[in-house]
């Protein structure tokens, strides 16, 4: 890109910066190489290419994001290496549904409770994903292929694409009404996003995700007869009290941010620190090795590729191209709010969301005024495009699932493909019909 096929319209610095976004987005869709590898070969293009600077490259690893996962992982090794996992799921297994529908429903609704709880989709899926391991093990995983990704991606998409619908359940909503802050001054509470988005975005796309998981994995599943239940009757284990305390202490801390204002990055590390004392801890610190620390390359790779292609100049020539293309002024209420989504969705196939969600918020906010459109309805309208993750490499909590490799790419990709183009398809213009029938628009 850029040398091979030049684009006249951009400059040699944005050309380059697309040109190793494509090579990434290719290299994570396609892993010829591990994403880990392949993620490091781009934080160093990154200066090579002139785009950024060695430390600008390898600067997401001092924001929070990347200790976020981290402390996540840690957490998660926990709740493995304790038993605490299939502890959680022989107890669970009793109150779970006996059919493969109503197995997939109730693991479905586990997800989307868990957003309500932690605002973090990344700590919510090193959570749920041990537990979940557990689950498949015990319901016998071994003999069917497809119990595993149906139990696992039952909880990760449930928990993500319904946890969109809620404010504090997923960054990118975060990111948006902070843009919407910063540029108009209009602030946005828990329950205005709650009313806006949870009935469409969050429950219906939590049925839409059921329904998508059940057709690819569930409809040939057999659940009879379910394996014995096996508890012990000892109590738990002290590791695993101490666990459960950490955990609740944790949840109860994100659950309560919007009073104490610590944010979840710091909680997690706490947490953290309180798995490591030396003597209480329910972890050895030797434990810390079996943390995958190359993934955190693909952390960083994602953020630095985003301020890349801002740095070049690359994000305000395509949205100023769509602006022109676009014209506002002749669609209807549901066009216009249609279009302000669609225009955010290449975005999202070139960065993190969560950087899509500050990228195009405050252009959008200008575009849309000039056309008499109400500052809130357009930002939920770029709340719905970056509720969208088509591919796994779009939003860390799904690249944080697949690390464990329970379940292929390909499985992850189809599911996602399926969420997200039927979401845009027929959730989103329903969710703008449903703002109109309640008169917000």
């Amino acid at each position: 890109m850029g040398t091979i096929g030049p684009f006249e319209a951009l400059s040699s610095e944005a050309q380059r910066a697309l040109g190793l976004a494509l090579f990434a987005l290719i290299f994570w869709t396609t892993e010829p190489v591990s994403i880990e590898l392949s993620s490091l070969v781009v934080l160093l293009l990154l200066p090579t290419l002139g785009l950024l600077s060695f430390e600008e490259s390898f600067a997401p690893f001092a924001g929070k994001t990347v200790w976020l996962i981290f402390a996540g992982m840690v957490l998660s090794l926990g709740i493995t290496e304790t038993g605490l996992g299939e502890r959680l799921a022989n107890r669970f297994i009793r109150h779970l549904g006996r059919t493969p529908f109503m197995l997939l429903l109730h693991l479905h609704l586990i997800g989307l409770a868990t957003a309500f709880l932690i605002p973090s989709g990344v700590v919510r899926v090193l959570l749920l994903v041990p537990i979940g391991l557990a689950l498949a093990e015990h319901l016998g995983s071994k003999r069917q292929e497809l119990l595993a990704p149906a139990v696992l991606l039952s909880l990760v998409c449930s928990t993500y694409y319904g946890g969109c619908g809620i404010l504090t359940g997923s960054v990118p909503n975060l990111v948006v009404v902070g843009q919407l802050e910063r540029v108009r001054g209009e602030i946005v509470f828990w329950s205005t996003w709650f009313q806006w988005m949870f009935p469409v975005l969050g429950l219906a796309r939590t049925g839409l995700s059921l329904g998508v998981v059940w057709f690819l994995f569930g409809r040939r599943l057999v659940l009879h007869p379910l394996p014995p239940i096996t508890i012990s009757s000892a109590g738990l284990l002290p590791s695993q009290r101490r666990i459960i305390f950490i955990l609740l202490l944790g949840v109860t801390l994100w659950a309560t941010d919007t009073f104490h204002q610590i944010p979840p990055a710091f909680v997690a590390l706490f947490l953290v620190l309180l798995y490591l004392i030396p003597g209480w801890g329910p972890l050895p610190s030797a434990a810390l090795r079996k943390v995958n620390f190359p993934f955190l390359f693909y952390i960083a790779a994602l953020f630095s590729l985003g301020s890349a292609l801002e740095v070049s100049g690359f994000n305000d020539r395509f949205i100023a191209a769509i602006a022109q293309w676009v014209d506002l002024a002749s669609l209807g209420w549901l066009g216009r709010h249609l279009a302000m989504t669609l225009i955010g969705v290449p975005f999202d196939f070139l960065m993190d969301i969560a950087a899509v969600a500050g990228v195009i918020t405050p252009t959008l906010l200008e575009l849309g005024a000039t056309h008499g459109m109400a500052d809130l309805p357009i930002a939920m309208s770029v709340g719905m495009a970056t509720t969208l993750a088509f591919l796994p490499y779009q939003a860390a909590p799904f690249m944080v699932a697949y690390s464990f490799r329970r379940f292929s790419l390909s499985q992850l990709v189809l599911c996602m493909l399926l969420i997200s183009f039927l979401s845009l398809l027929l959730l989103c213009p329903l969710n703008i019909a449903y703002w109109r029938w309640l008169g917000l628009i």
